[in-house]
């Protein structure tokens, strides 16, 4: 028998139990086959299933004749687990098809919305009823995918991320009936046993492939006020932003800390946005932002925001401050992966540490950096009020035929390094992939490793799911 029998044999029974429709082969998988970063596979084949019975029975399939099953949404993660390797042998699972809101309930605040739904779709259905799902981050990432990484984004400060707003799944079984499990139950209080929807958490689609879930969900927002703020450095950040949790406390929504050098990387280009001071000296500036969804609270909201950017000025905390609605100010944050992006080949390391440690990293990396690669540049943000970093490490377009494979492994070893001396976690929310499999390996304890090999094993014995084993 050849190599790619079982895999013809796969896609036979494919073709027959959930149509020609549902299957891709050939140039037509190429869309599904590279991510937003640029990681790039060879599949044998995409299916796209249109319920969860059709993946019921792909996953029965893929158990009877071994054949690895990549789910994906809108392959907009950081770690290139939403794609498959180079061999050819694996097979796409992409959940675009399933993206029906199967019920909203406003009093209860929940949601049961299929995997394949993109963020913006759900929330602009939840609009209507002044509700909304508040992960909130730059890309268009699918439910499916959110719960796989356990995305957080820029509110986690006072939502949590998708763990907490998590109330239920619906996920297929690698096992050979491809049994659906049904855990959307919308209940806050659940303890009848173990909270089993927490094995799919995070995993990447290593445990089953989720098809449904139950979300929280927040009211829309009514009261809001953004402030752009320019420091004198790092370590001011985090004094600033323990004065903002004093005065407003759990109001406090947002605080982005942008390096000067990432704000203006991202001017240079996207001349259609303006500096919030047209220049500064600051060496870092926080986006900060403050929401209730009590109405009314506009004035009180600037009014103390101003009592507390008073002070912080005379004791030499802020440089310069503006006011502003969010609109003003969060394009500067979310087209910075872009910018970046147009100079050269981005390293980009979502990694984080606890505030006390933040800016001890930070300093550490771009003196490493400095010392060890001159060439390239270093760019940071991220969410310094959950210990987020988003650390871009820029190959410039004049510089990428000296930095071969060898040389780009030893940068990102070099970072993962430092993270793990400072106590922090090599991927803070897009979970183990093939371009961080290595470090998982690393700087994983060797105990927790084997309780994850014996949890993949239980959930996958036949290893039919996701790019990554526990190994």
């Amino acid at each position: 028998m050849s190599d790619m029998e079982p895999i013809q044999a796969f896609l036979a029974e494919v073709a027959e139990h959930l149509g020609l429709a549902s299957l891709l082969t050939g140039d037509a998988c190429a869309p599904y086959e590279t991510d937003v970063m640029q990681y790039r596979g060879r599949a044998a084949a995409v299916v796209i299933p249109q319920d969860t019975q059709a993946v019921s029975t792909l996953m029965r399939l893929a158990v009877r004749h071994r054949i690895r099953l990549v789910a994906q949404g809108n392959r907009s993660g950081l770690v290139g687990g939403a794609v498959t390797d180079n061999s050819g042998k694996q097979v796409i699972v992409s959940l675009s098809r399933m993206r029906q809101v199967r019920e909203i309930d406003p009093l209860n605040r929940t949601v049961i919305v299929e995997a394949g739904a993109l963020l913006s779709e759900l929330n602009r259905k939840l609009e209507t009823h002044s509700l909304y799902f508040p992960i909130d981050i730059g890309s268009d990432p699918a439910i499916g995918g959110l719960i796989g990484a356990n995305a957080g984004g820029s509110r986690l400060l006072k939502h949590g991320d998708v763990r907490h707003n998590l109330l239920g799944i619906e996920v297929v079984l690698a096992d050979d009936n491809g049994t659906v499990v049904q855990l959307l139950a919308p209940l806050r209080k659940n303890n009848t046993g173990l909270d089993l929807k927490q094995l799919f958490v995070g995993t990447g689609g290593a445990f089953g492939i989720i098809t449904a879930a139950t979300l929280e969900l927040q009211r829309i927002d009514q009261s809001t006020q953004s402030v752009f703020v320019a420091l004198p450095d790092h370590a001011t950040a985090l004094e600033v932003l323990q004065a903002f949790e004093e005065h407003f406390g759990d109001l406090l929504c947002a605080f982005e800390v942008i390096s000067e050098a990432a704000l203006a990387i991202t001017l240079r280009n996207f001349p259609m946005l303006r500096h919030p001071f047209g220049q500064s000296a600051a060496r870092c500036y926080a986006l900060i932002e403050i929401a209730s969804s009590m109405p009314g609270l506009h004035a009180l909201f600037a009014e103390r925001t101003e009592q507390v950017l008073e002070q912080l000025y005379e004791s030499a905390r802020v440089v310069d401050a503006v006011l502003g609605h969010s609109s003003s100010f969060w394009p500067l944050r979310d087209n910075l992966p872009l910018a970046i992006a147009s100079e050269g080949i981005p390293l980009s390391f979502d990694v984080a540490f606890s505030r006390s440690r933040l800016v001890a990293f930070r300093e550490q990396a771009a003196q490493w950096l400095q010392h060890e690669h001159p060439l390239l540049q270093l760019y940071d943000f991220g969410h310094f009020a959950d210990g987020g970093c988003h650390l871009i490490v820029l190959v410039p377009h004049a510089h990428i035929a000296q930095y071969g494979i060898a040389r780009l492994v030893a940068v990102r070893s070099g970072i993962y390094r430092l993270v793990s001396e400072n106590g922090g976690s090599f991927s803070a929310e897009h979970g183990v992939g093939p371009v961080n499999a290595a470090y998982y390996s690393k700087h994983t304890t060797p105990k927790v490793q084997e309780i994850s090999r014996a949890m993949q094993q239980l959930m996958d014995p036949q290893a039919v799911l996701g790019r990554y084993r526990y190994t």
